[in-house]
């Protein structure tokens, strides 16, 4: 082995090999070569198919005396198994190769990027023509794992006297800092950029994990903050222990986080330290924004629903439910509102949308709401209401414009009055079929034109219509124009739901899950029998949370005391959760439930279609009539069409 490696001792001939006289060219550049000069004229050539130096063509040894005489980078490939030499330069870029590979065929120590470098030494030997590369990719195991390297190479041709080509000159210079650098800049450009504009912590330390695997090979990164924190796995075996911990600190100092990286068993995170700690620092900078965002977003959350109705008044004949959803895309209050009041045994909803965002938009919402709501409980109708609202807001030194639809709903009668200030129409919903309040303007936005008269608009709602008020913040889609986003809102709205709170959640859907650039506010009304609540369910025991929605909305309504809506509540909700667990083959997989108050007392029915299983004893269950004859007067009547179950309870004063 040693005879063949030029042997430990700097490249001394071995003591069995008869040295004949070298070419003088060839023994001064042996003696001036360095280590690999020493190690080349004390290699065994003699067992190669290249033979003695003494032997060797003269392009051979001018190619050899040329690159032991070069500072350059400089490796050379000779017969066809392209034996290799090279020079002092040379050896760093091949690491754990040297001296191993020093005459030896190319292709066995060379292997891992063989399918690269053998077809540019094949091209080169087979047309005579020379490559050359910038910043040319390979891939090299010369520490023990497989590293991406750069070089420029210049691949010559080397010519026998004939013209024959018979090796291939290489001079190359490793640019692989460089390009890493390079590409580290980069990267950290691409980070800064990401990570400026991420606004929370959990979104700083998320980007922060993901560009900091780009900045250098690790395997593994975790960020943490304020009780937040975020892991970034890169693939492959990490080490025990972090190779970097880096604080990530503010403006001020304050360290606000730490940021850990892991590179492989093998491998070190070095290069990429400086890149890391620059990023690090953006990392800091940004988690101290994050922080003053979520404060500001707090603030700005606690505005927009102080603003908003804290609970929606209930009264026999109507049931209504709402939902507020701020802007996902700005911290700033948006001008959306929504009110509910209850003058004089009617209901009016108030649906607004005051034009701008920020603080002063959250005010001038206050003030309308406000005034809008005491003209109301003056007993203005709605057209005159928004008149008078009108002509207050034009008299203000700071104008301020909003869309306004205010209704009022007399649920004894049926009859509605409402009026429009420039905000798109109600849907009105029967059944299956969707059609908009109005069809046309009624007047235009609130502070636009000061003298204008809002006039009311007479009409009728029969039990079982719905009607759906919204801010313009539900039909704007950057996907779809108004008219498609309208068409997609009506689609929506004839979704099947047993309360108003399930159409709600059935046209909000498509906006709570995209980023949104402005409040959506939604409001609903359904027009009831004012003294009975009737309502047949699927005998599905998940459905039983609408069963006591609607339930408890009623019983309020009837302004009926929180011990015995708790109280009602449970016994109908267990009469019912029997009704669906006890028929035997029902007639129909429904239970139907009807509900009635007067004079001071309650009677609720509950009633199937099949014919009970008898109690087995064991367990829990089969104690539901116990507890429901517990809660009130109980009725129980089976018959061949079904059981219905009656509980009448007395309210207390």
């Amino acid at each position: 082995m040693s005879s063949a490696q030029g042997g430990e001792d700097g490249g001394k001939p071995s003591g069995g090999m008869v040295q004949a006289e070298l070419p003088a060219l060839l023994s001064a550049a042996f003696e001036a070569g360095g280590e690999m000069g020493g190690r080349l004229r004390g290699f065994d050539w003699s067992a190669t198919p290249l033979g003695p130096p003494s032997e060797w063509s003269a392009a051979l040894v001018h190619a050899v005396g040329t690159m032991l005489s070069s500072r350059a980078q400089i490796v050379m490939f000779w017969g066809p198994e392209h034996r290799a030499f090279y020079n002092d330069a040379y050896r760093p870029t091949i690491g754990a190769k040297h001296p191993h590979a020093l005459g030896q065929p190319a292709r066995e120590h060379w292997v891992e990027t063989w399918d690269v470098l053998g077809p540019l030494l094949e091209s080169v030997r087979a047309t005579g023509e020379a490559y050359r590369g910038e910043d040319h990719p390979f891939v090299l195991d010369r520490h023990g794992f497989l590293e991406d390297v750069y070089f420029d190479i210049s691949y010559d041709p080397i010519r026998e006297a004939d013209g024959s080509i018979n090796g291939v000159f290489c001079i190359v210079n490793e640019t692989t800092g460089r390009v890493l650098g390079e590409r580290r800049l980069r990267a950290l450009a691409d980070a800064a950029v990401a990570v400026n504009t991420a606004r929370s912590t959990a979104e700083v330390l998320q980007v922060a994990a993901r560009h900091a695997l780009g900045l250098t090979e690790a395997v593994r990164v975790v960020v943490t903050a304020a009780g937040a924190r975020y892991e970034a796995d890169g693939g492959g075996t990490a080490a025990v222990e972090p190779s970097v911990v880096l604080p990530l600190t503010g403006t001020t100092g304050e360290q606000l986080g730490e940021l850990r990286v892991w590179a492989d068993d093998e491998g070190d995170v070095d290069p990429g330290r400086a890149a890391l700690a620059q990023f690090a620092r953006l990392i800091g900078v940004r988690l101290e924004n994050a922080r003053l965002y979520e404060a500001e977003h707090r603030i700005a959350s606690t505005l927009q629903h102080s603003l908003l109705p804290r609970s929606l008044p209930q009264l026999p004949g109507a049931v209504v439910a709402s939902r507020y959803l701020p802007s996902s895309t700005d911290v700033e209050v948006g001008g959306d509102w929504y009110d509910v009041i209850r003058p004089d045994g009617e209901l009016v909803l108030v649906i607004g949308d005051v034009v701008g965002k920020g603080v002063r938009a959250a005010a001038a919402m206050g003030q309308l709401r406000n005034a809008l709501r005491a003209y109301v409980l003056e007993g203005y109708d709605p057209g005159e209401a928004l008149t008078r609202l009108n002509r207050l807001v034009c008299s203000v030194e700071q104008l301020s414009f909003a869309t306004v639809v205010c209704l009022r709903f007399d649920p004894g009668t049926g009859r509605l009055r409402y009026a429009s200030a420039g905000h798109p129409s109600p849907l009105l919903i029967k059944g299956g079929d969707v059609t908009l309040l109005h069809d046309r303007a009624l007047g235009p936005p609130v502070g636009a034109i000061p003298a204008t008269t809002y006039r009311t608009v007479a009409d009728t709602l029969t039990t079982g219509t719905r009607l759906l008020l919204y801010t313009d913040g539900l039909i704007e889609d950057r996907q779809l124009g108004i008219d498609a986003a309208l068409g997609q809102l009506r689609e929506d709205a004839t979704q099947p739901g047993e309360h108003v709170s399930d159409l709600i959640d059935a046209v909000v859907a498509r906006v709570a899950v995209r980023p949104r650039r402005d409040d959506v506010a939604v409001l609903a009304l359904e027009a009831t029998e004012p003294h009975r609540f009737s309502l047949r369910l699927p005998a599905d025991p998940t459905r039983l949370s609408v069963l006591r929605k609607r339930l408890e909305d009623f019983l309020v309504a009837h302004r009926v005391g929180a011990t015995d809506v708790f109280d009602l509540t449970v016994a109908v909700s267990e009469a019912a959760a029997n009704a669906i667990e006890h028929p035997v083959e029902p007639a129909e997989p429904t239970i139907g439930v009807e509900v009635t108050v007067a004079d001071g007392e309650v009677v609720a029915t509950v009633r199937d279609s099949g014919r009970w299983r008898e109690p087995t004893g064991a367990g829990f269950r089969g104690r539901g009539l116990a507890l429901i004859r517990a809660l009130g007067e109980l009725t129980v009547s089976r018959s061949a069409e079904g059981t219905e179950v009656t509980l009448r309870r007395r309210l207390q004063d």
